[in-house]
């Protein structure tokens, strides 16, 4: 994942809402139309609210979470990934399929953009599907984003029918955060919802100082300790889940 600049209305001259992207864009199809606004970073709330997701996932559950190189713990050891941490805190096979600049439309170092790896996330045999968007695909149209994620929704879907879908929101950082994210999080929402699936909302733990590394996009350990917790404290608000006896948990991550 990488950070970008942000362009302002007079450098894009009235045009749609800007994109870029935290690894190359590879070649599109059509050309991607660079705009961009901001907002102020969301303060972020100690008792997050989620949409409610029913009934919950027990211990032992497979959980596969798919996204780019946050979820994968990129600069971090692979037990102190959050998807890590959720699943040992929860009881929870995690299977983290993060790939590096990878999004719903950039391949990344995958090779693969994360509709087309609908087969291999069925091949973890889930009980459950975690879907996040990312700043990998800032740079191209929104509307090209918004058309990709549903697409891949509807064949993760397809290809593992019995798994429940969960979105939860893109991660940014203390800085001003491009409206073209928030788009990709209702997106995401909206196509996993009809989907059948549900969403976990709460504000960006990153958005607090000093949880990102020295390339300031990635988390550290702590920063991946707060995505974590945001997320746990979400699902078990929500009744997704909740946490095993401490000496039933599968592995203690690294303290630094």
């Amino acid at each position: 994942m990488r950070r970008p600049a942000l362009l302002t209305a007079a450098a894009i001259g009235g045009l749609a809402l800007g994109l870029t992207g935290c690894s190359a864009p590879s070649s599109p199809i059509s050309s991607p139309t660079p705009t961009g606004t901001a907002t102020p970073p969301a303060k972020v709330s100690a008792d997050p609210v989620p949409l409610p997701l029913g009934t919950s996932l027990p211990a032992g559950s497979r959980v596969t979470v798919v996204g780019d190189s946050i979820v994968r713990g990129l600069n971090v050891e692979t037990e102190q990934a959050w998807p890590a941490l959720v699943g040992d805190n929860f009881g929870w096979d995690v299977t983290d399929l993060g790939c590096d600049g990878g999004g719903f439309i950039e391949p990344g170092d995958c090779g693969q953009a994360i509709g087309d790896r609908a087969e291999e996330i069925a091949d973890t045999q889930p009980d459950a599907i975690v879907l996040i968007a990312s700043s990998n695909d800032l740079g191209w149209a929104p509307e090209e984003v918004d058309a990709a994620i549903v697409s891949a929704v509807d064949a993760i879907a397809a290809a593992s029918p019995s798994a429940r879908l969960i979105a939860i929101d893109s991660v940014w950082g203390p800085d001003p955060r491009p409206t073209d994210l928030d788009q990709y999080d209702v997106s995401l929402i909206d196509a996993v919802t009809a989907a059948d699936g549900g969403a976990l909302e709460y504000p960006d733990p990153l958005s607090e100082d000093g949880l990102l590394g020295d390339d300031g996009v990635h988390p550290t350990v702590e920063g991946h300790r707060a995505l974590a917790h945001a997320f746990e404290v979400a699902a078990e608000k929500s009744g997704l889940a909740r946490p095993v006896p401490t000496d039933q948990r599968a592995t203690d991550a690294p303290a630094d």
